[in-house]
């Protein structure tokens, strides 16, 4: 290496160690409640999980043990559009992190070619005919010294935009499956209170017999036979909009699932059981579980990173560019000593007046950095309030059951009791119609209340980024 080369690779070393303009991202600080909800009870374990972090589980649902929900689940995952949609950003991601990552390494190409020219006597001045050859090949390269750091804001800015297109499409992912689960709860309680209307409809039927007996000998006026037909119509009314209902989340299921024939067989509520308050989380593990929060992070630090990027800018640039090669007018002497060539060059640019336009971008990067912080706190709040409401649905409607469960019991005892004491004269058949509303009330409010429980339930898990581990569930 000749010495007038030294320059130029000391300060290509220089660059390599150069300084980096711009703010170093920091995770902005938030005023959080120590645990999620105080008013909530926790787990009885909630003294030890706090010390611990809780185990995240992705595959939440099975959670439940029910394996038509598990396999409606890996057909949503499997087929679904708008998780390919998000896996094909993600590609896309990784290409522009590429992009902005070869901007790193110098620029290398090869380069020959090989020139055969005629020139007629006329042309020349010697009045001769000239043939001439000339082979010519190099290897060149080039490569802009970082000695601000844009490269390295840019590759940073990059890389924290691929991860935030990952934690798009796991946020994708938990709402599909949360749509998912909704859907087939959904589904399921309605079957349960397409079950209750078909209990009541048994029941008005056989006390629809039983007034028509006693019409026959004489006993009853047709009020009864007209008040037991009305309110069979009724109920059966009741059970058409339900099947309706179910209809149409069946059909909700088989988009979210890819599968448009999709085809559920009738079930119940009975065998899902339901999962316990989670222990007392800090927020700190809301941060790490929940992919929209770390997606609006990465979007943030992608942001701070252009701050850097645009102050560099104001900097001068350095640039090396070099060629070495070989170059001859006859092929047998295209590789010997003599025709070697070489050139070596260093660059610089310095912005002088640019109109404010780097001014310009420094703003709209300082503004873009303040709008992430902005979203990135609400997406953090947000989150936080949604593990609260969810914990709070969950409790409520858990001790709203425990209430239903009495009513249910108590309501189809006393229906019971009301046609018997009818069927023995002892009572008008109003009664009997009192008493069987308030019995199928009570189911089907049991039914709705326990598909809003499994509901809020699933609410929790997506609103935690997943399940929790726990080794027995309360049926």
């Amino acid at each position: 290496m000749t010495k007038r080369l030294y320059p130029l690779w000391a300060l290509c070393v220089i660059g390599l160690s150069a300084c980096t303009v711009g703010p170093d991202y920091e995770r902005p600080k938030m005023d959080l409640p120590g645990q999620y909800n105080a008013d909530v009870p926790q787990s009885s374990d909630a003294g030890a999980s706090a010390k611990a972090p809780v185990a995240i589980q992705q595959d939440w649902w099975t959670l439940f043990n029910d394996p038509e929900l598990n396999n409606l689940e890996e057909l949503a995952l499997a087929n679904n559009a708008d998780l390919q949609i998000a896996v094909a950003r993600i590609a896309q991601a990784q290409g522009m992190a590429l992009q902005a990552g070869s901007a790193q390494y110098p620029n290398l190409s090869l380069a020959g070619s090989g020139t055969r020219s005629s020139q007629g006597a006329a042309a020349t001045g010697s009045g001769i005919d000239y043939l001439d050859n000339n082979y010519q090949g190099n290897v060149g390269f080039s490569y802009e010294i970082d000695l601000w750091g844009k490269v390295r804001r840019t590759v940073e800015s990059a890389d924290a935009q691929l991860k935030a297109s990952v934690f798009d499409r796991d946020s994708v992912r938990l709402v599909l499956e949360g749509s998912v689960a909704k859907a087939y709860m959904n589904l399921r309680a309605l079957d349960a209170q397409i079950k209750v209307t078909g209990s009541s409809i048994q029941t008005r039927r056989d006390t629809l017999r039983i007034a028509q007996a006693k019409l026959d000998g004489g006993l009853v006026s047709p009020l009864d036979i007209n008040q037991a037909q009305a309110t069979l119509s009724s109920i059966q009314a009741v059970q058409s909009e339900l099947v309706r209902q179910r209809a149409i989340a069946q059909n909700q299921l088989a988009v979210l699932t890819g599968k448009l024939d999709l085809k559920i067989p009738a079930g119940g509520l009975e065998h899902l059981p339901v999962p316990p308050m989670p222990p007392v989380g800090l927020p700190s593990e809301l941060l790490e579980g929940r992919p929209d929060v770390r997606k609006a992070e990465e979007q943030l630090v992608s942001a701070n990173a252009q701050i850097g990027v645009a102050k560099a800018n104001f900097f001068p640039s350095f640039s090396l560019s070099g060629l070495y090669g070989a170059q001859s007018v006859g092929f047998t002497s295209f590789l010997s000593a003599g025709g070697s060539v070489w050139a070596a060059t260093l660059g610089a640019m310095q912005p002088v007046f640019t109109g404010w336009l780097l001014t310009g971008q420094l703003d709209s990067a300082k503004g873009k950095q303040q709008e992430a912080v902005a979203n990135y706190v609400k997406t953090v709040r947000t989150a936080f309030a949604e593990v609260g409401d969810s914990m709070i649905s969950v409790q409520q409607t858990r001790e709203s059951g425990e209430h239903l469960t009495v009513q249910v019991a108590s309501a189809t005892k006393a229906q019971q009791i009301s046609i018997l004491r009818y069927q023995g004269g002892y009572v008008d058949y109003l009664t009997v119609l009192e008493a069987q509303r308030v019995a199928n009330d009570a189911s089907l409010a049991y039914a709705r209340n326990r598909g809003n429980q499994l509901q809020a339930s699933v609410d929790l898990f997506r609103a935690l980024g997943g399940g929790w581990q726990q080794p027995e569930f309360k049926r």
